[in-house]
């Protein structure tokens, strides 16, 4: 008998060395890719950085430069020599007057002085001269804030509801018109008032009328008060947790304060406090001054000074702003620690993270300078006369 035989069939695979190259190039691929998605990733973070920066800058700016073109607009009034501010007995019941910055009252109506500033004042001294301020709201900053004062009427006019020349109505329909304070005024005499005695003000004869008697336009008045806060939601209450107004401590803004461009406004007669736009770090205020020269004022700015003196305020026609905008967010890989931060083109630095000792991640945030010159309209075209 013939024996069986069998023949053999070779098995084919892969070889040690063939799977090591496969896995290595895999692995190169591998790399690559999640290269890729994290360059990607922190590409997708510094754009929405520099955008969210750019957005907060713009809407601090918009606040900002929205008061100062209303400055000094008081009516139809010539200025505000010629409005009467006692005639209905105007007091805000929060003002922002004190012994060291008078007057102690009605220093939101100080009207002769529509543009004003103060610099070096840090959270020892605020509250002594801005008592509308709180100490834990006041963001402690090296050498002390700039603050800028506004004064003017918004130019919403009241609207005459039933077109019959007596805006009684149309200040009734107002939100809280009653404690409201407004301005009214023709180019020789104005008077500002509480909403809820203008009937009484029309019935005496005081309010202003024109020749065909209807009521002449009537405007909300607005007084603003611009700073830093050190947070921008509170952990509990209406003030920030933070140490002593610094960027450490507290639980405000989930642990990481955010410093915060706010301002305190009158909401009817109650001087109170809004928060407007967040990140903005510092803040510099360059004010501009029409000098009084031999052809006399003209309505545009001769010289830029961070501090006029004390005559120097009523001739201030420009402003220019700066702020110093920091990322919402930190950045691990980041750091800011090698730039220096000129805001008012002194060649002297505003910012340094390196100072910053109160908060260690300072130097891991992103940062730019904005700035923009606004004019202050209202009074520059009256002296250009």
């Amino acid at each position: 008998m013939t024996p069986l035989s069998f023949s053999a069939t070779r098995q084919g695979g892969l070889s040690l060395v063939e799977m090591m190259v496969g896995l290595a190039i895999g692995l190169f691929l591998t790399l690559g890719l999640f290269t890729m998605i994290s360059n990607t990733s922190s590409a997708f973070k510094i754009q929405d950085d520099f955008a969210r920066m750019q957005d907060n800058a713009a809407a601090a700016m918009r606040y900002i430069g929205g008061s100062l073109r209303m400055a000094s607009f008081y009516g139809y009034a010539q200025d505000g020599s010629v409005i009467n501010t006692a005639i209905d007995g105007v007091a805000t019941t929060t003002d922002c007057g004190s012994a060291t910055n008078p007057p102690t009252s009605n220093w939101a109506l100080t009207l002769s002085v529509p543009v004003y500033g103060f610099i070096g004042l840090t959270p020892t001294n605020i509250n002594t001269t801005l008592p509308c301020i709180a100490i834990a709201n006041y963001l402690a900053v090296p050498g002390g804030q700039q603050i800028l004062v506004t004064r003017g009427a918004i130019g919403y006019r009241i609207p005459d509801p039933n077109a019959d020349g007596n805006l009684a109505d149309g200040l009734a329909a107002q939100a809280n018109y009653a404690t409201t304070i407004y301005v009214q005024s023709d180019p020789s005499q104005g008077l500002i008032f509480y909403g809820a005695d203008f009937t009484n003000l029309k019935t005496a004869g005081y309010t202003r009328t024109l020749p065909n008697g209807n009521d002449i336009d009537i405007f909300e008045y607005a007084a603003h008060v611009y700073y830093i806060r050190p947070c921008s939601r509170f952990a509990a209450g209406t003030t920030c947790q933070t140490t002593a107004g610094t960027l450490a401590g507290g639980n405000d803004d989930d642990g990481k304060p955010v410093p915060t461009l706010v301002r305190q406004e009158l909401q009817g007669s109650v001087m109170t406090e809004v928060a407007l736009a967040e990140g903005i770090e510092r803040m510099s205020v360059l004010y501009g001054i029409d000098n009084t020269g031999p052809s006399g004022p003209d309505g545009i700015a001769d010289t830029f000074t961070l501090t006029p003196g004390p005559s120097d305020w009523v001739n201030v026609v420009a402003v220019r702003i700066a702020l110093l905008v920091r990322s919402p967010t930190l950045t691990a890989q980041y750091d800011d620690s090698g730039k220096s931060y000129d805001l008012n083109g002194d060649n002297v630095a505003d910012y340094n993270c390196n100072t910053d000792v109160i908060t260690p991640a300072a130097c891991r945030y992103k940062r730019k300078v904005f700035s923009q010159l606004f004019q202050l309209r209202n009074i520059s075209q009256r002296r250009g006369l």
